[in-house]
Parts: structure tokens; sequence; C-alpha cells
């Protein structure tokens, strides 16, 4: 077997390593990170890979295509760990193992700035003053969440600009969800005591709170106050709920724990995590890893805790399926990242155990249904290529536009692959030159642009489908043929009366559409797919609709010009937050007056 030349070149670069911790990183000809690793001792570390005929394949592809090495020394492996995973997160290295699910988790906000705070799901960057309980693993958990914060302690939920105008209270206080601030139902010292009690029970003091419940649920009894009474009990209930797991499991008030599982199978793997917080259940959530070569269940939990915990602050302890060789490092990097002591533990006792196992059997169920769910897509790929007169899809690409009345066009493309849809690969295209509502035109601008890039890139699609009947298709070839680059393309018209089941499908330079029975499996795929395009172009639509709707705002208020628009924008980072605003904040942003905020203010709560 012939030596490749990246490992001449590692070997070069080991004599001028240290015996110290560190990170590095191999990079390819063109400058490309290929991987990013961290070692307790770098000298060490990278001689193994010099060692090529014992690397597995995966390993032995990558040192195949190195070209140079860069070095970071840190002071322990703390930090190295710290460092490796920002690096991940920046290069995104083909040969490590991505989170790709990189999404951000809900959290429950409280204000602190108001003199009747609300509460609401909150998601993003914390610029706003007040108090962030979570996180949750998902909208159904962080929305059971709220309704229970409602229902026991009668907080709003409405905008602080919704609450300054109400003249009477709202269906949420009729339904006893809310005690209607608003409008003086409740006076300010009784909100800010259930304000605190909101707190303290979010804040894991929830012994305290149930016992004055069911005190004052005994004594409305005694008094044959029976309905208040059952009122406290439904109370006492919800908490209760909040504080269970899914067998109805209650644990002790103060669980402050994130459960995590592996479980692989063959190349594929799936991570499962239970978010428990202050005695509270946040949910569930499940990352699926493929093509994960040779790494082992330790390796993808290390590599998974690290890139998960880059944003999330994690629970006081973390609770793993597999104990890591690494646990002391990563305790310490988590807990000097976050200000507050973490530790790692694999070794719990029955009740916790209970969790756990629960969590490692879900993770081998999602993988399963993950694995149906990909051999299912790859047939419907199969069955949609035979149709297309194709040899395979490995990637079909589906389009469509969204406008009202032809303001905020946009255009959007949504991707799918063996895998499912490849979310990554969505985009938006922003309509330019286009007139007002001709499809046509805005659908050519659209291809015009994706063709353009995705050959001068090598990134084009097998095939193509076209919301739209022979004229939509027919103007698709046409544009085609005008870039010089053509991709199998086939148009799905909605059927008579727009009806889902009686779609008409298009091949180019074929008038007699191909109609599919209305119960067949790739029917219903291609109705998935149009869907989801239809789907992400509605909601970039909306998206752009509100966007020039605020920024617009901004422009009808006396005194802003493009200077102070410009600085407010930077400054709160979007219109909505500037609309959002109170008077001493916007007096923070240079060149806004108390005279300026004050005419901001007005216009955005008149």
């Amino acid at each position: 077997m012939t030596t490749p030349v990246g490992v001449d070149i590692l070997k070069a670069k080991v004599a001028l390593l240290p015996d110290r911790p560190g990170v590095y990183r191999m990079l390819s000809k063109t400058g490309k990170v290929l991987y990013v690793g961290k070692a307790k001792n770098l000298k060490k570390r990278v001689v193994s890979y010099t060692k090529y005929d014992r690397l597995p394949v995966r390993l032995q592809r990558m040192v195949s295509e190195v070209n140079d090495l860069i070095v970071v020394e840190t002071p322990n492996e703390a930090e190295a760990f710290l460092l490796e995973n920002e690096l991940i997160k920046k290069y995104r290295p083909y040969y490590n193992i991505l989170l790709k699910d990189d999404k951000s988790f809900p959290y429950i906000f409280m204000s602190t700035n108001h003199n009747f705070p609300r509460v609401a799901k909150y998601r993003g960057s914390r610029v706003e003053k007040g108090d962030y309980f979570g996180p949750y693993a998902s909208a159904s958990a962080i929305n059971e969440a709220l309704a229970v914060l409602q229902k026991v302690f009668l907080l709003r939920t409405c905008t602080d600009s919704m609450f300054s105008i109400r003249t009477r209270p709202c269906l949420l206080y009729q339904i006893k969800r809310c005690s209607a601030p608003c409008t003086g139902e409740i006076s300010k010292e009784e909100y800010k005591k259930l304000a605190q009690q909101a707190r303290d029970f979010m804040n894991g003091k929830n012994s305290t709170i149930q016992e004055k419940l069911k005190e004052l649920m005994f004594q409305e009894s005694k008094k044959g106050n029976y309905e208040k009474a059952l009122v406290l009990r439904d109370r006492i209930a919800a908490l209760n709920h909040m504080q269970s797991y899914a067998d109805g499991t209650t644990f002790d008030h103060h669980i402050d724990a994130d459960f995590i599982a592996v479980y692989r199978q063959a190349d594929r793997a799936a991570i499962q995590v239970f978010f428990f917080r202050n005695g509270q259940n946040g949910g569930t959530h499940v990352v699926f890893l493929d093509d994960i070569g040779e790494q082992t269940e330790i390796e993808l939990l290390e590599s998974f805790i690290g890139q998960f915990y880059q944003n999330i602050p994690p629970p006081h302890e973390i609770i793993i399926s597999h104990d890591l060789p690494s646990r002391k490092d990563i305790e310490a990097a988590l807990s000097q990242k976050y200000g507050h002591i973490v530790r790692l533990n694999s070794h719990v006792k029955e009740g916790r155990r209970k969790i756990l196992n629960q969590a490692l059997m879900n993770a081998k169920e999602s993988l399963s249904r993950h694995l149906s769910e990909i051999g299912l897509q790859t047939d419907m790929l199969s069955e949609l290529a035979q149709l297309m007169k194709l040899p395979k899809i490995d990637k079909v690409e589906v389009y469509d536009n969204s406008h009202i009345q032809g303001t905020s066009a946009v255009g959007a493309m949504i991707a799918a692959g063996p895998k499912g849809f490849m979310k990554n690969k969505y985009r938006r295209y922003n309509i330019l030159k286009s007139k007002a509502g001709d499809d046509f035109a805005m659908m050519h601008e659209v291809l015009t642009r994706r063709l353009t890039r995705g050959a001068k890139e090598n990134d084009l699609p097998d095939a193509m489908l076209i919301d739209g009947g022979l004229g939509q298709l027919s103007s698709v070839i046409e544009t085609m043929n005008e870039v010089g680059v053509h991709v199998p393309v086939m148009g799905v018209a909605k059927g008579p009366e727009r009806d889902a089941g009686k779609e008409k499908l298009y091949l180019p330079y074929d008038s007699k559409p191909i109609i599919l029975e209305h119960n067949s499996a790739l029917l219903f795929f291609i109705q998935r797919l149009r869907d989801e395009a239809h789907r992400f172009a509605v909601g970039s639509h909306r998206l752009k609709r509100q966007k020039n709707s605020l920024r617009s705002s901004l422009d009808e208020i006396e005194g802003i010009g493009s200077v102070r628009r410009k600085a407010l924008l930077t400054h709160f980072g979007s219109p909505r937050a500037v609309l959002e605003a109170s008077i001493s904040e916007l007096m923070q942003v240079a060149g806004i007056s108390e005279n300026i905020a004050k005419k901001i203010y007005t216009f955005s709560h008149k």
C-alpha cells in the first residue's frame, strides 16, 4: 500500500509538537478544515495518525487529504475541550461527528421591568430583562408548562402594548387563566405575590407553595366554599403533573439534571435527552447521527456533550448512559464556562436509573423508527426516479413562490434526500427584479440564480419539482435553456377545484398528464414535498412582510431618518425590539434624545 503524502506532512510536523494539551486542526490543500481534535499530549496524539495501516478507513481517507496541521496549546485539558468544540462549531469539519440539529430551545420568560410581570415563551438571545426558566425540549412541553403557570398563578401573557390599552378583562380572565391586572381586577401587591410564587416554583421551591395551596383548599372546604376548594385542588394537581414523568412518577423537588443516552446500530446512532430543571419535567429531545463510521458510543457521547452545551446552559448534573474517560475534564470545562459546578454521572440510584433506562429505550426505539423512515424515503425516491425516467434520485429540490398581490414576494426552495428533508439546504430568494404578481417571472428569477450558482459550485440536484402545470413547466424549460443548465424537472399541478389527491403531473415536452391513484404512496410523497415547499414559502413571505411592516413603521415616526434608524436597528437588532423598548432603553442609543425616545414610545403604544 502506497503511503499518502499526508502521512509525510504529519511526520514532519510531529517533531515540532510539544508534549502538552492542546487542539489541532487538519487542513486540505484548499485550506479547508478537515478535522478538529483535542489531545492531552499533542505529540503522542498526532503520531497516531502517521501509523496509516492501523487507522480505520474513515481516518485513512482524512489523512490522505491532509496538507497542513495547525496546533494551539492550552493550559489544560478542560480548556482544550472548550476550544475544540468552539472550532467544530465554527468550521464544521467534514470528518468530525457533527451535531446537525443545531436548534435553539425555548425558555419561559418572566419580565422584571413592569409592575405586573408577564410570562411568555422565549427563544433566542437573552436581550430582554427578566428571568429565564428552562430549557424546554419542544413547543408542546413549554406550552404545557405555561398553561400550568397561568392556571395556578394567574399571570398575564399579553404584551405590554396590549396590556396598556385593555379596557375590560379578556377571555383568559373568564376561564380563570389570568387575574386581569390590566383592568384592576387584582391589586399590584397581590399580583406581585403571585409573580413571586411563580418564580419560587420555577426555581424549585415547590413544596412550600403546594403546602400553602393545600392549607387554603382545606380552609375553603371547611367554610363551605366548595367551588373555590375545587379550583385550588385543580391547581395542586397541575403542579404535581408538571413535576411528574410520563408514567406518573413524581420526583423530588430539587432534581436538576439532564439524562443523556446513546444507542448505536451499524453506522447510525440516536442520542436521547430528557430535561429536568428544578424538579420539573422539560420534555425530551432526540438527535440522530448518520455515517458515524467506527466511532464508539463513548466518542459519540463526548462529542455530543461538547457541542450540545455550547449555547445551552447545563444543569448541575448530567446523567449519562456510558462512563467517559474524560469525565473530569468535561466537568471542569463546563463548570468554568457557565460559572457553576457541573457533574457527569453514569452510576445512579434506582429512581434516576429508571429514567436513564427509559432514555436508553427511547433512543433505541427512535433509531429504529428513523431507520424505517430512511428505508421508506429511499423507496419513494426510487419510485419518483422511475416515474421521471431517471436512474436514481439522491436529492430532489422543490420550488414555490409566495406573495400578496405582488408585495413582499419571495421564492423558496426545499430539498429532500434518502434521510428526509435536508433543512440545511433550504433557501429563500428575495424577488428583486420581477414584476409584482408575475409568478412566471418570479420563478424565472429564482431558477436563474439557483442554476447559475449551482453550476458554478457543482451543486445541482438530481431532479426538481415545480408547483404548477404545463405553463409553469414550459417557462422553467425556457429558463434552463437561457442559463445553459438542465436538470430533470416535473410540474405538479393542483387537481380540479384544487383537491388534494387529484394532482396532475407533467414531464417536459409531454402535454399528457400523469395521474396517479388517489391512494398511491408515491402521490402522498409528492404531496408532502409540495406542501413542505409551500409551508416554507409562506413562512418566508410572512417574515419578510412583518419585517417590511415594522421597518416602514419606523419611517413613519417624525424625527427618525436613515442615520437614527440605522443606529436603532444596530442597537436593538430588529424593528420589533425598537418598538417594544422603553423610553430609558431608547435613550441609550447614540443620537436618540429624550424627546425622540418619547415620540417612538408614544407611536408604538398608541
